[in-house]
């Protein structure tokens, strides 16, 4: 299991003073929008709070933050700092300590955001939430350690993992002249990757608890000791595609 994966895991024992809330009595929105250029990078860490990416037909990144909590005392310590550097539009949530150590603190923050269709997402970080990307067609990076992450409209290299969480990822279109790499990585969850019937891609596929699946004439074969791999060419080969999981079984199948 590669370093995001350990990080990602280091993440849940900082943030464990912070719990989700089920009842908020505090609701409020913050939004802003930022004019950029072609092939944009967007990146977000969030704490406690979904997150959902949709592209659209606009010349702007638009968020709207929505943050909930049980009282005024713990919404004051969430912070929203949403940046803007060149190309780059940076959104960190912030949740300051209790003075009060044995005291959890509620709220969270659930994000909807829109970006032109050809943005690179890059360091989507989440802890407790799951995450939905619809139509971004630039290359996309996101860590969570709770929660799940469904892709669609793929079209570049993409980095995904998931903790505990399931990930289903979607290439409408699979072009060898754009896509060098893809890897999907869970430690207590499923894989589902979904191709188009004329890709070409090189698979590398390993999970230790687990089944693997494919809708591409490929087998898999047992380890000498624990798990399964498969390892083998759709089509002509070419793009690298890596899925790895601990304890879920992983499909690559056909759209």
């Amino acid at each position: 299991m590669n370093y995001s994966i350990k990080k990602s895991v280091a993440a849940v024992v900082l943030v464990s003073s912070v719990s989700l809330s089920a009842f908020a009595d505090i609701n409020e929105t913050i939004e802003n929008s930022f004019s950029v250029e072609d092939n944009s990078t967007f990146s977000l860490s969030n704490i406690n709070g979904s997150v959902d990416i949709v592209s659209w037909s606009e010349n702007n990144i638009k968020v709207v933050a929505t943050i909930e909590a049980d009282n005024q005392e713990d919404r004051d310590r969430i912070k929203v700092n949403m940046n803007q550097n060149g190309k780059r539009v940076s959104v960190i949530t912030e949740y300051e300590k209790s003075h009060r150590s044995n005291r959890h603190s509620s709220g969270e923050v659930s994000y909807k955001v829109w970006v032109p269709a050809k943005t690179n997402l890059e360091d989507i970080e989440l802890v407790n939430g799951s995450l939905t990307i619809e139509d971004v067609h630039g290359e996309v990076e996101a860590q969570l350690v709770n929660g799940s992450i469904k892709a669609t409209g793929l079209q570049k290299d993409s980095e995904l993992s998931s903790v505990n969480g399931s990930i289903k990822a979607y290439y409408q279109t699979f072009d060898s002249s754009m896509v060098d790499d893809v890897e999907i990585e869970t430690v207590n969850g499923s894989i589902k990757l979904y191709l188009p019937d004329n890709a070409n891609a090189k698979l590398d596929i390993d999970t230790m608890h687990g089944s693997i699946k494919t809708d591409f004439g490929l087998r898999a074969e047992k380890n000498s000791f624990v798990g399964k791999n498969l390892k083998g060419n759709i089509g002509q080969g070419g793009a690298k595609i890596s899925l790895e999981s601990v304890n879920g079984s992983i499909k690559v199948l056909s759209n």
